[in-house]
């Protein structure tokens, strides 16, 4: 049975050049000393107002620490 997979997680999978890799890292890992560089973060966050047609807040920038984190991000845009 194939584990369903967050939306923040798959987002995350999107924007990885190699995106087997978010796929293995815990939830609440930091991305960063998870071995995602901060050009894959800002992807990220590009990514994320361009679907959502608003820009990011400091705050947000913050949760996009984590997996979990990007789960509350997108979560709370919807």
């Amino acid at each position: 049975m194939q584990e369903t997979l967050s939306p923040g997680r798959q987002l995350l999978m999107e924007v990885l050049d190699v995106p087997e890799v978010a796929v293995k890292i815990p939830p609440e890992e930091d991305l960063i000393l998870a071995g995602i560089n901060s050009g894959d973060l800002i992807r990220l966050g590009l990514t994320i107002e361009e679907r959502t047609h608003l820009p990011l807040t400091d705050d947000d920038l913050m949760d996009l620490q984590t997996v979990a984190g990007i789960d509350r991000v997108l979560a709370s845009r919807i």
